[in-house]
């Protein structure tokens, strides 16, 4: 470990002249890259939780919330590693702003990270899924920080890659004090290294916590009329032009409905509003909707949840065409049957989980209109499905429990 720390850092002394001009074109970004910006003191109760990204942040976030609510002694120093991931977690601490005070995560460097922990001085590190930094680990242990990765998976790439490493990952993982895995594969995985401690206790990102909304109210602010509503979720570059072809299908099979879409980006809007216009559909924005339209265009955040609750058919974006796809979960918790593309990589294993309950369909854009008219002429599937999304959902809830059982061991 000494060795590959002496690498590291020769490693970053030589790309210094890269990181001083990041700092200087990102000097907000980089300042939290290079451990440079300052953290709040306090003496009360400090732990660190890292999670990766959007997706990560979300999966952790019902946990953050009911350990706030426990534990308002302490002060959470929440880290994520990309932008995105930061930007969610801002939302989550705007909720808590004594409890959790957000960051980007610093290089795993020697000299940074020994810099960052001096700062923040945690008595538990919680890192997330597969956020197995070495220094940061190697120093935070050196602290007498204790250590647990939660949530934890490991693919059979992984285990390939850490194997050409092994002497290296078998230190660090001898280290976490705790490893709670996803699922039994995962456990097996992580067994083949030098692990202390290992139970399985579910998937997290199946714990969620979202509010019971009262739909009739959602559809009459927003003008939803029919008895068929579809909403298309996170969409993505080439997916608009897909719910187009879907209206107009649906039209020419005499089928009343209401077709609800909701950008991953909302800086598409101009893009996606120019697609509607060629196709003749008469769409309102959410912000501006006075009547009823064919079809619905969600123009600001955090109102998709809303749309799933009303829908009678939820669309999983990013998954038609190679964008990794988007996490399906939250249709899930509404008890909607739900349809996705074949590129779905970045949320493979949730989507495994709810095909073995037969709750999600995974489609090809040339069938995906048969299938919306599929479901729409057998309400008993759509009924069928929404109920085994339900159960997966219920399946998984204690493995919030059982983390935060963990957590409080190592308080």
């Amino acid at each position: 470990m000494l060795f590959y720390n002496l690498i590291i850092t020769l490693l970053f002394v030589f790309l210094r002249p890269y990181f001083l001009i990041q700092l200087i074109a990102k000097n907000r970004e980089w300042k939290w890259r290079l451990g440079l910006a300052k953290f709040p003191y306090t003496k009360r109760k400090r732990i660190w939780i890292h999670a990766s990204s959007v997706g990560e942040i979300n999966g952790i976030s019902s946990l953050i919330n009911r350990f706030v609510k426990a534990h308002p002694e302490c002060l959470i120093y929440l880290s994520t590693m990309t932008l995105t991931g930061q930007e969610r977690a801002k939302q989550i601490a705007l909720n808590h702003p004594r409890n959790i005070f957000p960051f980007l995560f610093p290089l795993d460097v020697p000299l940074i990270m020994m810099m960052v922990l001096s700062k923040i001085k945690p008595k538990l590190l919680i890192l997330t899924e597969t956020e197995i930094w070495p220094v940061l680990i190697f120093y935070a242990k050196k602290m007498s920080c204790k250590i647990l990765l939660i949530n934890a998976r490991l693919s059979e790439k992984s285990v390939r890659n850490y194997n050409k490493l092994k002497v290296i990952f078998n230190e660090t993982i001898s280290k976490i004090d705790f490893i709670s895995a996803q699922s039994e594969i995962d456990k097996d995985r992580f067994s083949e290294f030098e692990t202390k401690n290992i139970e399985v206790n579910g998937n997290l990102k199946f714990a969620l916590s979202l509010p019971d909304f009262e739909n009739n109210q959602i559809r009459n602010g927003w003008n939803i009329k029919s008895d068929l509503v579809i909403t298309f979720g996170s969409s993505r570059p080439g997916e608009e032009e897909l719910v187009a072809e879907l209206h107009k299908y649906l039209i020419s099979q005499g089928i009343k409905h209401q077709i609800i879409i909701a950008p991953r980006h909302l800086n598409r809007l101009p893009e996606i509003e120019k697609i509607l216009k060629n196709y003749n559909i008469k769409y309102e924005k959410l912000s501006e909707v006075k009547d009823e339209c064919d079809i619905l265009l969600i123009d600001k955040m955090g109102e998709l949840t809303k749309a799933y609750s009303i829908s009678d058919i939820a669309i999983i974006g990013g998954s038609f065409y190679d964008f990794g796809g988007h996490n399906p979960l939250e249709a899930a918790y509404f008890g909607k049957p739900i349809l996705m593309g074949k590129f779905h990589i970045s949320c493979r294993k949730t989507v495994e989980i709810l095909m073995k309950y037969n709750a999600i369909e995974i489609v090809d854009k040339e069938e995906l209109n048969q299938k919306v008219l599929d479901l729409y002429k057998h309400p008993e599937i759509r009924k069928r499905m929404g109920y085994s999304a339900k159960i997966v959902m219920k399946d998984n809830k204690e493995s919030l429990n059982k983390t935060l059982d963990l957590i409080e061991k190592y308080l």
